[in-house]
């Protein structure tokens, strides 16, 4: 079996990284979008690459401001829809985080594409090194150890799971926000403290980390005067957030909305999910899941 021929646009160091373990494993594979990382340009132009491949891997997420395609290695500027008008029907398109209209775009172009932030497989191991980089940013901001702290985790989906297993292994005191009864009951299941979300009032005040993850606002301003003034706030959800971020500034809380972990603190083991995520598609055969 002919093995398919790549050309990776744009992306961060995780695609970067990406290109090189494809060549690795001796994969056809062209890289566009990285000049300011030493890349030669190729003769051939961005539409010859398109023509040759079989399948095009973009960034997470696919777009930058302005809708150009997010190249931040990159002096050039791409439109998206430039992009899209060139990709043949027979090439299978994946970038992560492809807002609604570009999918309607790719959907009347007949292009077959792959949103890597709706796969399962890519999602549950994304979650670890997105925890890991909770757990740096910890160390590096709280003035104690995480050692005997009480954190907080809001919401007990992937990341909040492998969280919670990590955060308690060094020792810390792990309470679990949720919504549903199911998800408080595993959380009391695995030894931590099971917390409604409807009553966080009740819990807040003694926490001295909070790590949210569920992008609906449930620290409110309300929440945020219970807070103790030393408690150091992390949010990993995607837009909105879930924190009354400028709030939480006017009280002159610590806080970090923590986007895109996995691309910042381990870009190569990203790199290698985003393959392993590719790989499953194309064993699928391309098609969406």
């Amino acid at each position: 079996m002919q093995k398919p021929k790549y050309l990776v646009i744009g992306g961060d160091m995780r695609n970067f990284y990406l290109a090189e373990l494809l060549k690795k494993e001796y994969h056809w594979v062209e890289i566009y979008g990285f000049d300011k990382k030493n890349v030669k340009k190729k003769n051939s132009s961005l539409a010859q690459m398109i023509t040759d491949c079989d399948v095009i891997i973009c960034g997470i997420p696919l777009t930058s401001a302005g809708g150009y395609v997010n190249m931040p290695f990159s002096e050039e500027t791409l439109p998206l829809d430039t992009l899209i008008e060139m990709i043949p029907k027979n090439v299978l398109f994946v970038a992560g985080k492809i807002e609604k209209e570009v999918k309607k775009n790719l959907d009347n172009r007949g292009v077959s594409y792959i949103d890597l932030l709706e796969r399962e497989d890519m999602a549950v191991l994304n979650a670890i090194p997105a925890a890991e980089g909770a757990v740096e940013l910890i160390m590096s901001s709280i003035p104690r150890t995480i050692h005997n702290s009480r954190i907080l985790i809001m919401g007990y989906g992937r990341i909040g799971k492998v969280l919670a297993r990590i955060l308690s292994g060094f020792g810390a005191e792990i309470w679990v926000a949720a919504r549903t009864y199911s998800d408080l009951s595993w959380t009391e299941a695995f030894g931590y403290k099971p917390v409604h979300l409807n009553d966080l009032e009740r819990y807040i005040t003694d926490m001295n980390v909070i790590i949210n993850t569920i992008p609906y606002q449930y620290i409110t301003a309300d929440i945020l005067n219970k807070i103790r003034p030393d408690c150091y706030l992390i949010d990993l959800a995607s837009y909105p957030g879930g924190i009354d971020f400028n709030y939480a500034k006017e009280l002159g809380l610590k806080i970090d909305w923590a986007l895109s972990l996995p691309g910042k603190v381990a870009p190569l083991t990203a790199a290698e999910i985003i393959k392993k995520t590719v790989d499953n598609i194309l064993v699928e055969g391309g098609r969406k899941k």
